[in-house]
C-alpha cells in the first residue's frame, strides 16, 4: 500500500500499480525473512531444551550412584575397617538408664565415645555421616552423625532395631555425652518413649501411653533413683496424679500419692506411707463432696500394682 501511494504520486495510475506490485514483492521477501527469523529461535530453543534434558539425566544417575552407595556401604571394604562388634543401641528394662553399649566398654548407661576413628572413605557417601548395616542383611540400620565442625564427635545416632530399614531410635549428644534418647516402641513413627540424661545418668522419663501423641507420664530421677511420678490418668493434657518416692532407698519405695480428682489442678485427696505400706489418707472437702456423689471410696491403685505390701490393718480417714 506504501508503494501504490507512493508510485501514485509520482506518476499517476500507472505509477500506483507498479509501486502496488514493488511493495507486494518486498512484503514476500520481508515475510520470509520474518518466518527464517522465527524458525531460527525455535531451533535453538530446541537445543536448549535438549540440554536441559541431558543434565536432568546425568544429575538423576549421579544421585542413583549415591544412593546405591548409601544403602550398600560395605561393598568392596572387606579387611578395611576397624575390628571388632559395631557400636549399637540397646534398652534395660523397666525404667532404668537406656545406654548405648560400647565395644570396649560394658558398664551400665556409658555412651558411645567421645571420639570415633573415621571409617574407609567409600564407605561415607556423605562427610558427615557414617551408615552401617549391623546384622549383615544388606540393609542400613544404624545412622552416626558427626559434627562438621569437631571431626570425631558424634551429634545424633539413629537405629531401625528391628532390622526393616525404618528408623525407630534418635539418640542425641553433646560434648559427647548422650542427653536424650528418643524410641518409638509402638512402631507408629514417633517417639512414644523419652529419657533425658545428664552426666551420664538419667534425669526424667517421658512416656506417651496411649500411642495419642503426648505424653501421659513423666518419672524423675535424682542420682539415677526415682524421685517423682506424674500421670495424666484422665487423658485431660495435664497431670492429675503424682506419687513420691523416697530416694535414700535402693529399691522404690513409695512415701507419699496425691490425686487431683476434678481436674482442677489442685490436689483433693493424699495417701501416706511408711516402708511401703499406705498408713493415713487425706482428702479435702471438694473432694469428700465428689466422692460422695460418685459413691465410691478413693481410689488408690491396690499395693500389689505399686509394689507394696498391704496395709496391716484398715486405714483411717482424716478431712483437710
Amino acid at each position: 500500500m506504501q508503494g501504490m501511494a507512493i508510485g501514485g504520486a509520482l506518476a499517476g495510475a500507472y505509477g500506483a500499480g507498479g509501486g502496488l506490485i514493488v511493495g507486494f514483492v518486498a512484503g514476500l521477501f520481508t515475510a520470509d525473512s520474518r518466518h527464517a527469523q522465527l524458525t531460527s529461535q525455535i531451533q535453538t530453543e530446541e537445543a536448549k531444551d535438549k540440554l536441559l534434558q541431558a543434565q536432568i539425566e546425568q544429575e538423576l544417575e549421579r544421585q542413583r550412584q549415591l544412593e546405591a552407595q548409601l544403602l550398600n556401604p560395605f561393598a568392596n571394604q572387606t579387611g578395611q575397617e576397624q575390628s571388632g562388634p559395631p557400636q549399637r543401641i540397646r534398652e534395660t528394662d523397666g525404667a532404668t538408664l537406656t545406654n548405648i553399649a560400647m565395644a570396649d566398654r560394658s558398664n551400665v548407661g556409658a555412651p558411645q565415645s567421645k571420639k570415633e576413628p573415621f571409617a574407609n572413605s567409600a564407605s561415607r557417601p556423605f562427610k558427615n555421616v557414617e551408615v552401617r548395616d549391623i546384622n549383615a542383611d544388606g540393609i542400613p540400620d544404624l545412622w552416626i552423625y558427626y559434627d562438621p565442625n569437631r571431626p570425631g564427635e558424634i551429634v545424633r545416632q539413629e537405629e531401625a532395631s528391628r532390622g526393616d530399614g525404618r528408623v525407630d531410635t534418635w539418640t542425641y549428644f553433646k560434648s559427647g555425652q548422650m542427653i536424650r534418647r528418643d524410641v518409638d516402641s509402638k512402631g507408629l513413627g514417633r517417639p512414644d518413649l523419652v529419657y533425658y540424661y545428664d552426666q551420664e545418668k538419667l534425669v526424667r522419663e517421658e512416656r506417651d501411653e496411649n500411642g495419642q501423641g503426648r505424653m501421659t507420664y513423666r518419672a524423675n530421677y535424682e542420682n539415677g533413683r526415682l524421685a517423682k511420678v506424674e500421670k495424666d490418668t484422665a487423658g485431660t493434657g495435664k497431670a492429675d496424679q503424682w506419687i513420691y518416692y523416697d530416694t535414700r532407698q535402693q529399691s522404690e519405695i513409695v512415701l507419699k500419692e496425691e490425686r487431683d480428682l476434678d481436674g482442677d489442678g489442685t490436689v483433693d485427696l493424699w495417701g501416706y506411707y511408711e516402708n511401703g505400706r499406705l498408713v493415713r489418707r487425706d482428702v479435702s472437702a471438694v473432694g469428700m463432696e465428689l466422692l460422695s456423689k460418685q459413691e465410691l471410696p478413693p481410689a488408690f491403685p491396690p499395693a500389689h500394682e505399686q509394689g507394696l505390701a498391704p496395709a496391716a490393718a484398715p486405714i483411717g480417714w482424716s478431712r483437710r
